[in-house]
């Protein structure tokens, strides 16, 4: 007989074994989640940590481009989340509880552990926020090119730099664009160089699209306002060197330095960019493109040297000081999209802010308040198009401009009140010469003044735990005035028979927003905003005679009002995060451009029309989706598109028959595969546009075909260096976007292409 014990063990094994495989196959759950900045905007690129507090190896993934981040096949219990990146302050959620079979979610906000920023003006739902590590490894040459990976933004080309924000449809001065709070304007009459231009890569610390809260932020924003908020210095010594290289000779080295401590912060930096011209995909050169001579061929297409220092001070623990400069210097800027290049185009922005934050618990939370002033010197000639090189003087045409901006902002948080106060004059003066007019110098913006006082108060209030109403509203007084003995007075009396030189306006702006919470992962949001803009010195009173067709501002042209309405939807949840929104916008006196006939004979004006402006009814309809989806801890698909429609009454006295709007960008998208852990990332992206063939047949503007391309970019990082690589335009595919066509009235009639097949590494430093 066999003992008891032998008898027993096999129930005891079996047992264990039930146990042990009961053990092994339990549930396991996802945690999910997303990283936010301190403008509530996801943070790609971002490191979060998942682990146990046991001596557990902790697990580490990296958010994708709306900040999200999913892992899965975690075991059930608690864990410690933390998420950090360069210039933030690490965060910490402790505790978190994963169940299994189910999802957990959470979101974190980082905050900045610089200084403050100095002003926060589109903090009211704006559209999307592009940070600095998304514009690092864009492989972009400018501000333009990086933000029109944004569903609704365009960029509009005219060269190899200098590309123009299109909001939504809007641009120029339907925009408002601000650094930190500051407004820079272009000097050229035709935007040769748009705000944007005007600062360098390696200052960017992020960038703001505001649309439709930022109607309300700044005077003069239709369209929407864009916000680009620069770098300032942390806690510590903090280096940040980086060389940027790739095809046709392109070359970035840049570096900024920065030192602060409680009190006290300085920042410096530098910066360099320069390329010659470069080929589309049927290896065709940029200066190929127009009307080039050979002169051309030993001149880069842009060369740009950029410095700049910021200060900070904290005389108490509630208040912060700033004092900002940057100096922009470029030269030989090739734009083949317009008749004239830059000779050089130089800027210089100084800036003051102040920052009081109680942290009483009183009525008044903060008041922040910025004044400066921005200067820019730009000098445009045709000698290096075969125009120029027979002219007399080596040039035929040329205009010197220049453009001053002062001003002043402050802004009061005062409970849920806030109120807000705006100043500013910009003066703007440019002189043009002309062979064919015997060089005769023509002020072609008479010494102009543009004067704005505007005063702003926002109201928020939580109508229930998830629903909130937000009332808006701004009052500006405006004058727009010309220096009467520089202003071609014959020229507007010839085509619209007034000899005016100044004038006055003051219009309100409202609005209002409701925004409703469902179930925490769906925000719902609609919107309603009447907001104006004045006319520009260019569009009252540019004045410039030619052979064949003068060019004459409209003393009488009224201030463009724009109706808007907007629905939109945010959501996020274990699936990862979408948006998408849909608004209608119409614009009363919306301002066109368009021939207008000589009413009176005046002596010395020769030509029976002029390009010259005009009020138009007119609207704007359009929708835009994004989103961005973990397919696991290691991968993420991303993708968006936006599409705009604008249309105009027409009018047979003005000669407007066409019933669509100029320069309106056709139906466009992008889709995104990336791999990224920790220390590398991979991406795969195709991006393209639909046919375009709602033109504008009033100013000849044609249709564009369809474009498709890839992209191909991936990057590493060890320890304090990175590296970027991109290949863009993978299968060299020779094409041109609807923007780069239409620039009336300096337009050269060619198209510019974009950049076949091209390769840029980026390496960088970072301490």
């Amino acid at each position: 007989m066999k003992p008891r014990h032998f008898r027993t063990a096999p129930p005891i094994l079996l047992a264990a074994a039930l146990l042990a495989a009961t053990a092994s196959t339990a549930p396991a759950g996802t945690l999910a989640g997303v990283v936010l900045g301190p403008s509530s905007h996801g943070l790609p690129g971002a490191v979060v940590t998942i682990s146990t507090g046991s001596t557990d190896a902790a697990r580490q993934v990296v958010t994708g481009e709306g900040g999200e981040f999913r892992v899965a096949d975690l075991e059930q219990g608690k864990y410690d989340v933390t998420s950090s990146l360069p210039g933030f302050y690490p965060s910490t959620v402790s505790a978190v509880a994963v169940a299994g079979d189910g999802v957990s979610r959470i979101s974190m906000t980082l905050a900045s552990s610089t200084f403050h920023d100095t002003i926060d003006v589109a903090s009211a739902s704006p559209l999307d926020s592009v940070e600095a590590p998304e514009i690092r490894e864009s492989g972009a040459r400018d501000l333009g090119e990086a933000l029109a990976r944004q569903p609704g933004v365009w960029k509009a080309r005219k060269g190899g730099i200098a590309n123009d924000v299109v909001l939504r449809g809007y641009r120029e001065d339907n925009l408002t664009v601000l650094i930190d709070g500051a407004r820079v304007a272009g000097a050229c009459p035709n935007k040769m160089d748009p705000p944007a231009f005007h600062l360098d890569f390696a200052e960017v610390d992020r960038v703001e699209l505001s649309p439709s809260a930022g109607k309300m932020a700044a005077q003069g924003s239709l369209g929407g306002l864009i916000n680009v908020v620069t770098k300032k210095p942390g806690e510590g010594l903090d280096a940040d060197v980086s060389f940027a290289g790739g095809s046709w000779g392109m070359i970035n080295p840049a570096a900024t330095l920065s030192w602060g401590n409680e009190r006290f912060g300085v920042l410096g930096g530098l910066s360099h960019r320069s390329s010659a011209a470069y080929e589309d995909g049927a290896g065709e050169s940029l200066t190929e493109m127009a009307n080039y001579s050979d002169a051309a061929d030993d001149v880069d297409a842009y060369s740009i040297n950029s410095g700049w220092t910021r200060l900070f001070f904290r005389p108490a623990d509630q208040q912060e000081l700033h004092l900002s400069y940057a100096r922009q210097e470029s030269s030989d800027v090739l734009y083949p999209g317009l008749m004239m290049d830059a000779v050089y185009d130089n800027t210089d922005r100084l800036s003051l802010g102040y920052l009081y934050a109680p942290e009483n618990g009183g009525a008044l939370r903060a008041l922040r308040a910025t004044a400066y002033a921005t200067r820019v010197d730009h000098w445009m000639v045709d000698s290096l198009r075969v125009t120029g090189s027979p002219a007399p003087r080596g040039w035929s045409m040329g205009t010197d401009a220049n453009t001053e901006t002062l001003g002043a902002s402050a802004e009061a948080e005062l409970g849920s009140f806030v109120l807000g106060f705006e100043a500013y004059r910009r003066s703007w003066d440019a002189w043009t010469e002309l062979a064919g007019m015997g060089y005769m110098r023509q002020f072609s913006i008479p010494d102009v003044d543009l004067t704005v006082v505007g005063l702003s108060a926002r109201w928020r209030h939580a109508i229930a735990s998830a629903t909130s109403i937000e009332f808006g509203g701004r009052y500006d007084w405006i004058e727009t005035a010309a220096d009467p003995a520089k202003a071609d007075t014959d020229l507007y009396y010839a085509y619209h028979g007034l000899r005016d030189t100044s004038r006055s306006d003051a219009d309100p702006s409202l609005s209002v927003r409701l925004t409703h919470n469902v179930g925490g992962s769906l925000a719902l949001g609609a919107s309603l905003a009447r907001t104006t803009r004045a006319p520009d010195a260019r569009e009252r009173y540019f004045g410039l005679r030619r052979m064949g067709s003068d060019w004459v501002g409209n003393p009488a042209i009224d201030p463009p009002t724009s109706t808007a309405a907007e629905l939109s939807m945010t959501w996020s949840g274990a699936a990862g995060v979408l948006t998408a929104a849909g608004w209608s916008d119409w614009v009363g006196d919306y301002i066109t451009l368009y021939q207008a006939p000589k009413l009176n004979m005046v002596p010395g004006v020769m030509n029976p029309a002029a390009q010259s402006y005009a009020n138009v009814d007119a609207q704007l309809v359009g929708a835009s989706v994004d989103g961005t989806m973990p397919l696991s801890s290691r991968f993420f698909l991303s993708g968006g598109a936006a599409w705009i429609q604008g249309t105009k009454d027409t009018d047979a006295e003005l000669g407007l028959e066409s019933e669509n709007l100029a320069e309106m960008p056709p139906l466009t998208g992008r889709i995104a595969l990336r791999w990224q852990s920790p220390r590398y990332f991979t991406e795969l992206e195709g991006v393209g546009a639909t046919e375009q063939d709602q033109v504008d047949a009033d100013l000849s503007e044609q249709r564009t075909p369809a474009w498709g391309i890839v992209n191909l970019k991936a990057g590493a990082s060890f320890g304090h260096w990175r590296v970027t690589l991109n290949l863009d335009n993978l299968f060299d595919r020779s094409y041109y976007e609807h923007l780069s066509y239409q620039r009336n009235p300096f337009r050269s009639g060619f198209t510019v292409s974009e950049p076949g097949r091209s390769f840029s590494a980026m390496l960088g430093w970072r301490l």
